[in-house]
């Protein structure tokens, strides 16, 4: 399918560009177009998923806090592992698009048979997040052996947070410094026109004096 799209786009623009071109580009320039248009219509469909994956990946990112601070909760009101996965796969679609997408993929696959750590094989290898797999296996721990799970949800969830406030920290140190350059580069020279003009006009009328 990928294969067939890349192909059909590699087809299908350089037959555009052909369409518009035709008469108005000539000899080499029409063929370096071809290849080009060619080039770009193999390329757009790998560079489109490559794009949507990226923006799968921060999407899991965002919404792994209150994935697992929901999971908390649902273990704390008395739900088992397999009821609390339901409830976010039904409940917040809205609020976790992606993860709730994926842990109903999973719930399916869980029900069709397959076991536990069958089924969330694609949720822990698909996104090339380490918090998520770490969720994952505690989720498979659980679901094997039992035992509170609360504790270790909420010690998570506070060590996500916290690495979170400090990528924004770092985040905003970076553009502080962005700034102060962008502010030396555009500041600086009314500044010195400011403080070094009214000396540099004396010095000049001095000299005129002078003369």
């Amino acid at each position: 399918m990928f294969l067939s799209a890349r192909i059909a786009c590699g087809i299908v623009l350089p037959l555009l560009f052909a369409i518009f071109a035709s008469g108005r580009m000539k000899g080499g320039y029409w063929l370096i177009g071809m290849f080009v248009a060619f080039g770009l219509g193999f390329m757009l469909p790998k560079l489109y998923v490559q794009r949507r994956a990226s923006s799968r990946r921060q999407s899991v990112e965002d919404e792994l806090p209150l994935f697992v601070d929901m999971l908390r909760l649902l273990q704390g009101v008395g739900l088992s592992l397999d009821q609390s996965l339901q409830v976010v796969t039904n409940d917040f679609r809205g609020m976790m698009p992606v993860l709730s997408s994926e842990v109903g993929i999973a719930q399916r696959q869980f029900v069709a048979g397959r076991t536990r750590e069958q089924s969330m094989q694609r949720l822990s290898g698909g996104f090339e997040n380490e918090d998520l797999r770490a969720i994952v296996r505690l989720m498979v721990q659980v679901d094997k052996h039992g035992g509170a799970v609360q504790e270790p949800l909420k010690q998570f969830g506070d060590r996500l947070r916290e690495t979170r406030r400090s990528m924004l920290r770092e985040r905003i140190g970076r553009l502080t410094v962005k700034m102060t350059g962008v502010m030396v580069l555009t500041l600086l020279p009314a500044l010195l026109i400011v403080t070094a003009g009214p000396g540099f006009l004396a010095v000049t009328r001095a000299l005129a004096t002078h003369h």
